[in-house]
């Protein structure tokens, strides 16, 4: 299977200050891995996910990451940030990275802390 980026349709979410394409999807791709696409210009509201183990990758940019109640992390392009489920994390930056879930993403598993 090819999936064409230019195919698939961006989608926003102001609040996160993100755009996104939701590019390998549970209900198109099955339950076991979801990737998407993502530029983040802003901060990304701390959140938890009990669902899923998460690996961001980071395409292009710097921002900082702060898993659990450590100190925020710099990152920049190349780098890989792990987040197991059940951690909470918050980040902010510009940034483009892909971030991959395994299961995959459900909608409405996202818990904001804020």
């Amino acid at each position: 299977m090819i999936l064409r980026g230019s195919d698939i349709e961006t989608e926003a979410e102001p609040e996160n200050a993100i755009l996104f394409k939701r590019m390998v999807r549970r209900d198109l791709h099955g339950p076991d891995l979801s990737l998407t696409w993502v530029r983040l210009e802003g901060r990304h509201r701390r959140l938890v996910c009990h669902e899923s183990e998460r690996v961001y990758y980071i395409i292009e940019g710097s921002a900082t990451f702060a898993l659990g109640e450590g100190e925020p992390q710099p990152v920049d392009s190349g780098d890989v940030v792990v987040i197991p489920r059940g951690i909470p994390y918050g980040f902010e930056g510009r940034i483009t990275y892909l971030v991959m879930n395994g299961p995959a993403f459900r909608p409405g598993s996202d818990i904001y802390l804020e």
